[in-house]
């Protein structure tokens, strides 16, 4: 029976840390929750101890032996002199770090504000996330947003804070017209998108022709990281363009619930096909009747608001285009040119 190699605690959670997948030393550092120096003493006794490897080029992975190789904890061996502090909030730079974070901040903007570079901001944020003194929104670029531990500021990742700075100020928009204007598969997208929704920065308001549409909470339009000046998705087209649509929904808009005679009644239509029109209606979700009954009355659903909402905002309908109910192009007469 083999015997468990004896690590140090700092070497047996940095080999934990490897074998979770871990490979470059900031990611093991945080994982481990170690500074930068601890991490690479302890890359370097595993390494000594055949458990541990690198390319050379800053990738480190666990060996065949350092994979499943049973380690035990050594006791710590007394030394003389000063014992190593532990536990306690680190001064200098450190300090002078975790007080410019009253707020969330970028890791240029605390290198300028301190005097330092990128990689000694780089240096105290995984030192300072030992302490767990701090969090950042990107495990894989420590430096992008920092902030406080118990700042509830919600921290967005480079994709998160492209994609919410591409939806339009005040109107809705797609996830298709959300992954034309950021170049990115619509499979990504959806789920970011989900990530933000759930965050409260962005709300689904309702369906277009080319799918859910959502928009800009007050949140996600006030969070600090969305960029105004970014170039933002284009506005799907109304789901309809048809003039008697438009009409229909904004009766029931400001009447209310009414029956298709109603309807017919209050807007002078024809009621021929006033029936069809108003299942065609309720297949796309824009009304709905509160019974199955053949007489119940239609009311507009929070969907048909919002593409009434669309189509007002479009300028439709234009009456010299108008449509038939069903939105489908008349075909040209035969004796047309």
């Amino acid at each position: 029976m083999r015997k468990p190699i004896p690590l140090s605690p700092s070497e047996a959670v940095c080999l934990e840390a490897l074998r979770s997948g871990a490979d470059r030393p900031m990611r093991i550092a945080l994982r481990a929750r170690l500074n930068l120096w601890q991490t690479s003493q302890a890359l370097a006794k595993l390494a000594s101890l055949g458990l541990a490897t690198t390319d050379g080029d800053r990738t480190w992975t666990s060996t065949p032996r350092g994979k499943r190789a049973d380690v035990m904890i050594a006791p710590a061996v007394r030394r003389r002199g000063r014992k190593p502090t532990t536990g306690v909030v680190p001064g200098g730079s450190a300090a002078r770090l975790v007080a410019l974070l009253d707020r969330p901040r970028r890791g240029a903007e605390l290198a300028a504000l301190l005097g330092v570079t990128r990689q000694r901001v780089h240096q105290l944020i995984v030192g300072l996330s030992a302490f767990g003194l701090i969090r950042f929104a990107d495990p894989n670029n420590a430096t992008f947003v920092i902030a406080l531990k118990d700042d509830a500021s919600i921290l967005l990742r480079p994709d998160h804070e492209r994609v919410l700075s591409a939806f339009p100020e005040t109107s809705a928009t797609t996830l298709s017209r959300i992954a034309q204007v950021k170049q990115v598969c619509a499979e990504k997208i959806a789920t970011v998108v989900e990530s933000l929704r759930l965050a409260g920065l962005i709300e689904k308001t309702g369906t277009a022709t080319q799918g859910d549409l959502f928009r800009l909470t007050a949140a996600g339009s006030a969070h600090w990281q969305r960029s105004t000046t970014a170039r933002h998705a284009d506005i799907p087209r109304p789901p309809f363009r048809s003039d008697r649509i438009h009409k229909v929904l904004s009766y029931l808009e400001s009447q209310g619930p009414a029956r298709t005679r109603d309807i017919c009644r209050g807007l002078k239509l024809e009621p021929t096909s006033m029936n069809a029109l108003m299942q065609y209606l309720k297949r796309k979700h824009a009304v709905r009747t509160q019974t199955d009954a053949r007489l119940a009355p239609y009311d507009l659903t929070p969907d048909g608001r919002e593409m009434l909402a669309a189509m007002k905002r479009a300028g439709l309908p234009r009456h010299s285009r108008s449509r038939s109910g069903g939105g489908a192009r008349s075909k040209p007469s035969a004796s047309r040119p």
